[in-house]
């Protein structure tokens, strides 16, 4: 995992220089409130459940911060990569006499087209999709687990106000699986997340 994003880090700091010569760069810092999370177990022999047992757990409100690096191609389209850290919250409802927390690290590339408008307050409107690569983590019992690599994919939309604050609804999902002794298990982390942020014009 950490060699991953080390990777994803160096190609953005590489590529940087090259786009610095035409098209407009920003760095954008976000801070995120989950406003619905869950996540889905669905289990092939996994803890002793039975093969296809599939469980959700709705998640409470966790706290999110992010980076983004974006490369304008065009006035209305933009192209960049970013990463988020979920600082992880707790399971609603018990699971195995205790409330599992979830946490996750996800990094993509990501396409924003964007509309300008003409307002003394907003700047822009702008939709987003991410894909990508994500982990989760899971602590229950006193243990920590962590799921191999998965896909993870999140669209939103937002508006840029006075050329520099950031507010944005996100619908993300990050997925992986976790293997002990053979068993498994498929993991989803559906989140719904209201973002605000920063942007920094380079």
């Amino acid at each position: 995992m950490k060699k991953s994003l080390l990777a994803v880090i160096l190609a953005v700091a590489m590529v940087a220089p090259v786009f610095a010569q035409k098209g407009d760069m920003s760095i954008n810092g976000k801070l995120g409130l989950g406003v619905s999370n869950n996540l889905n177990y669905h289990a092939n022999g996994y803890h002793g459940m039975p093969d296809g047992l599939s469980q959700g757990y709705d998640m409470e409100m966790p706290i999110s911060i992010g980076a983004e690096f974006f490369y304008g191609l065009m006035d209305m389209l933009s192209v960049g990569a970013g990463i988020n850290y979920n600082f992880g919250s707790n399971s609603k409802a018990n699971m195995e006499g205790s409330k599992p927390e979830a946490k996750t690290v996800n990094f993509y590339l990501a396409v924003k087209p964007e509309a300008k408008i003409e307002s003394d307050i907003f700047t822009s409107l702008y939709l987003i999709g991410q894909i990508g690569g994500s982990s989760i983590i899971v602590e229950a019992n006193g243990k920590s687990e962590t799921a191999d690599m998965g896909i993870y994919l999140g669209f939103g939309a937002g508006t840029i106000i006075k050329d520099c604050v950031i507010v944005e609804l996100l619908i993300s999902s990050a997925n992986g699986s976790l293997s002990i002794n053979g068993n498994t298990a498929d993991l989803q982390y559906t989140a719904t997340t209201i973002n605000v942020g920063y942007k920094f014009a380079l």
